[in-house]
C-alpha cells in the first residue's frame, strides 16, 4: 500500500487523545550509530549489561516499564543474538509470562508504542524495531506486533523513528502537516466539483461529451492530491537523508536534542504558553563498541 493511499485509508479514523500525557521521543540512526533525545525521563533503557540493545518506551504509559525492565534484568544474562529482531522477540516472550493489569487493557496508540534499538552481535550498523503492545484478550496476557524491522546498511544509510505524535514539527520533516493535507484535500474536491459541472456544461450536446464525461469520472481528485503532496515530503525527507548521513555522533546528539527541543516549544505555543517549559531532559547515544551511553539523565541528576 501506497503513502498516499494508506493516508486515504486512515483518514478520518486516527485517534488522538491530546488529554494524555505523552513522552516526546526521537532516536535518529546513521553508520556510526543511534543518538536518542526525549522531553521525559525513565524513557530509554539498556535492555543488557553487556550488549548493545535499548528500549525506548513512553514513560506515562499505565504499564510500569520500570519495574518490568528491572525485572528483565535481574534474569541475568541475556542470550546472544546474530539478528537484532530476535532481542526484541526474547523481550516479547518475556512480556507474555506477566500478570496483566485492568489498566493495561485499554492502551493509546501512544501507550502502546515501544521501539527496541541497537545492534546484533554481527551487525556493523545499528537496527531499530518499532513495535506494539497490545492486551490478548483470548490469551490474557501481553503480546507484542511488529511491523517494523530497519537496520542502516549502505543503501538505507540513515532512519529515524518518534514515540508520540509530532504534530506541531511534521512541516519540518514532511513539509506539510496531515492536517492541513486534510484541509487542502476537502478545498481541492470541491473546486474540483465547480470545474467539472462547468466543463459538463460546455461540452453538452458535443461530440466530445461521452470522452469527457468519462475522462471526468475516472479522475480521483482526493487520490491525484495525496499522491502529489506525498511527493513533495518525499523530496523534503531526500534533504533530511542527505544531511544525515554527512553526521557524526556529535552532530547527530545535537539534532536529536534540538528537535526534542522544537517540539516542546511548538507544543507550549500550540497550548497558549500554559506551563514550564522542560526541554530535552533525557540525552544518549548507543554505539556497537559502547553501548548506551547518558549524555544527559535528569533521574540521576546528570
Amino acid at each position: 500500500m501506497s503513502q498516499a493511499t494508506d493516508f486515504i485509508t486512515k483518514r478520518g479514523n486516527t485517534r488522538l487523545n491530546y488529554l494524555n500525557m505523552k513522552t516526546s521521543f526521537v532516536a535518529f540512526l546513521n553508520k556510526a550509530g543511534i543518538a536518542c533525545a526525549s522531553d521525559t525521563d525513565m524513557t530509554l533503557y539498556a535492555l543488557s549489561r553487556q550488549e548493545p540493545v535499548a528500549l525506548a518506551v513512553n514513560s506515562y504509559s499505565p504499564i510500569p516499564w520500570d519495574s518490568i525492565i528491572n525485572a528483565y534484568l535481574q534474569k541475568g544474562d541475556i542470550a546472544l543474538h546474530e539478528k537484532f529482531s530476535d532481542y526484541a522477540q526474547d523481550f516479547a516472550d518475556y512480556l507474555s509470562t506477566l500478570r496483566c493489569q485492568t489498566s493495561w487493557k485499554e492502551l493509546t496508540e501512544d501507550e502502546q508504542n515501544i521501539i527496541f534499538l541497537g545492534f546484533g552481535t554481527d551487525d556493523v550498523f545499528p537496527w531499530a524495531v518499532d513495535t506494539m503492545v497490545h492486551y490478548d484478550a483470548k490469551e490474557r496476557h501481553l503480546t507484542c506486533d511488529f511491523p517494523i524491522a530497519r537496520g542502516i546498511d549502505h543503501h538505507n544509510a540513515t532512519d529515524f523513528y518518534t514515540l508520540s505524535h509530532f504534530d506541531n514539527t511534521q512541516t519540518i520533516i514532511y513539509g506539510i502537516t496531515d492536517a492541513a493535507r486534510e484541509k487542502l484535500i476537502d478545498e481541492h474536491t470541491q473546486l474540483f466539483e465547480i470545474y467539472k459541472q462547468r466543463v459538463k456544461e460546455k461540452v453538452k450536446d458535443t461530440r466530445f461529451e461521452e470522452v469527457v464525461l468519462r475522462t471526468l469520472e475516472e479522475y480521483d481528485p482526493e487520490m491525484e492530491f495525496v499522491a502529489r503532496t506525498f511527493k513533495w515530503s518525499d523530496k523534503q525527507l531526500g534533504r533530511i537523508h542527505t544531511a544525515l548521513d554527512f553526521f557524526n555522533m556529535e552532530d547527530l546528539v545535537k539534532v536529536a536534542e534540538n528537535f526534542v527541543d522544537a517540539k516542546v516549544q511548538l507544543d507550549h505555543l500550540k497550548d497558549g504558553g500554559k506551563g514550564e517549559l522542560h526541554y530535552t531532559k533525557e540525552l544518549a547515544v548507543i554505539t556497537r563498541t559502547e553501548g548506551l551511553i547518558w549524555i544527559k539523565h535528569c533521574l540521576y541528576g546528570n
